[in-house]
């Protein structure tokens, strides 16, 4: 990776202040055919634009475009090596105000393509890249966000042995290495669900998926549903809803659910009981349905771009569909509940691409479009009027000590291998004693992985522990006394154990994490 001269950026922009009539949209010449993929606003006001271009109908790279607060391109960042995919599919801010890219790669992994993330620093740098390498598996990553605590949890698609489990979550450290592995099988009312999105909430994780399923007494076939699973933050079902199978709304969710103030979360996608229409979706915090509401009910068909709260209770939102024979898009403000407060349509053109959007730190709404495969960055005011281009001096990238400058990076990336080793080695998450029966010393083997297995019925799931800091090992004996226990650290393999002065009989060996069993031996103690 190439670094430069000392230096940072300062972009003084003394730009003629625009007229109210002037449409504030960027083009990117540099990447004329690409798709978006993701829009952040950085730290310093500027913008960063996650894209896929497109050569000869393949994606083989990712690329992150910054910008400055008028969407001038500052610099980008071609993550590659021109030769494998690197498609991407989400880049978020990280503490310290570095980035994180996840996607897939099919560098590591031939025909079938593997999840991929990469660190960058404030500089736009890589500190590491990891690939989660699952052989003869074709997966990918969905979302990657950061917790309060520095960790990352990976939304990821098809990562199992198992071809019916479709939604995982992973769970690395802040050096990109996995701590577990979460599973979430469907049921039997449950099929061809794919995530969509990731929040990281206080008490544990929020994805939303799409699914089919059955209304209540169908017999065969099944309708595209809504999808949410809570979890704790060790990724354990707390509940799930199949949403629609009480107020009989068909339709999938679409890129990003809000979490009010209130703990209830909305989404934006299309109510297909008739023909797609775009709506608002809620889902209390409980895990019961709330209610939904069309958002131009003459749209037919019709979608709509990612979903932002301006203000506390007010949401914005791009919408759009064919009305007697016509394209019609509109932005428009809701209430929570869905109602209209004010809209302002535009002209059928580059809108109809917009994806992803944001709200600003000064309330603005900033739209990335890959219509016609041709990026577009607009920006609008409250009023939904194209806003005015800025005309006193910022400072970018100014935690970077030298200049940013374009590069292309070419990841050399760890592999976290063996991810599903636990299903094909059973052996190894196994507590192993030996000699058993035995009189003298014996020898515990610990288990290379932790498996957990929580829930009951339908929620029933297990949990892949790869790291953790120690478990604690208990022995019991036949009457249920307590008669040994150490703390046991993930580095240690095996402990040598005196029973010389154990009275004869049975004994259970329990290894412990977070208060939770995660293996279990007993020993038969003789007399010589």
């Amino acid at each position: 990776m190439k670094r430069k001269s000392i230096g940072f950026v300062v972009v003084f922009m003394f730009l003629v202040q625009f007229s109210f009539t002037q449409d504030w949209v960027q083009t990117f010449p540099l990447w004329p055919v690409s798709n978006e993929r993701w829009l952040i606003e950085d730290y310093d006001k500027g913008y960063m634009l996650l894209l896929a271009p497109i050569t000869n109908g393949n994606s083989i790279y990712s690329v992150i475009v910054k910008t400055d607060i008028n969407g001038n391109q500052l610099w980008f960042k071609t993550i590659g090596d021109g030769t494998h995919v690197f498609f991407p599919s989400n880049i978020e801010q990280t503490i310290g105000d570095g980035l994180i890219v996840c996607g897939m790669t099919n560098k590591y992994g031939g025909q079938n393509p593997d999840p991929f993330l990469i660190k960058l620093n404030s500089c736009g740098e890589m500190e590491w890249c990891s690939v989660i390498q699952t052989p003869g598996i074709y997966d990918y990553c969905i979302r990657i966000k950061q917790t309060p605590g520095g960790d990352y949890i990976l939304l990821a698609a098809y990562s199992d042995l198992n071809e019916n489990y479709r939604i995982q979550l992973y769970k690395l450290n802040s050096n990109g290495e996995w701590l577990w592995k979460h599973n979430y099988p469907p049921d039997s009312l449950v099929s061809n669900e794919d995530g969509q999105d990731l929040t990281i909430l206080n008490d544990g994780f929020l994805i939303t998926a799409k699914c089919y399923s059955p209304d209540s007494g169908q017999v065969g076939g099944a309708y595209e549903r809504p999808y949410y699973i809570k979890t704790d933050t060790s990724g354990n079902d707390i509940w799930r809803l199949v949403y629609g199978s009480g107020n009989g709304y068909h339709g999938f969710p679409g890129y990003a659910t809000l979490k009010s103030q209130t703990g209830n979360f909305y989404s934006v996608g299309w109510h297909s009981n008739f023909c797609d229409t775009p709506a608002l979706i809620k889902c209390k915090s409980n895990g019961n349905e709330g209610y939904f509401q069309d958002l131009m009910p003459s749209a037919c068909p019709g979608g709509s771009g990612s979903i932002n709260f301006l203000y506390d209770t007010t949401i914005v939102v791009l919408v759009g569909g064919t009305i007697n024979g016509a394209m019609k898009i509109k932005w428009i403000k809701t209430d929570t509940l869905g109602i209209e407060k004010f809209s302002k349509e535009f002209p059928s053109g580059y809108m109809e691409g917009t994806g992803s959007s944001i709200v600003t730190h000064d309330k603005k709404i900033v739209g990335l479009s890959d219509y016609g495969l041709n990026i577009h960055l607009y920006k609008l005011n409250t009023l939904f009027e194209f806003d005015s281009i800025y005309t006193h001096p910022y400072v970018y990238d100014s935690l970077c000590p030298h200049q940013i400058v374009s590069d292309t990076i070419n990841p050399d990336c760890g592999l976290l291998v063996n991810v599903d080793e636990p299903i094909a080695h059973r052996e190894e998450t196994q507590l192993r004693i030996f000699p058993n029966p035995a009189n003298e010393k014996i020898v515990v083997e610990f288990p290379k992985f932790l498996i957990l297995t929580t829930g009951t019925g339908k929620y029933v799931s297990t949990t892949t522990y790869h790291h953790w800091k120690s478990t604690k090992l208990e022995v019991y004996d036949l009457t249920g006394k307590l008669v040994f226990v150490k703390e046991i650290p993930e580095s240690q393999h095996a402990l040598e154990i005196e029973v010389t002065s154990w009275q004869p009989g049975m004994f259970y060996f329990r290894l412990v994490y977070e208060n939770k069993t995660v293996g279990g031996k007993n020993l038969m103690v003789f007399n010589p």
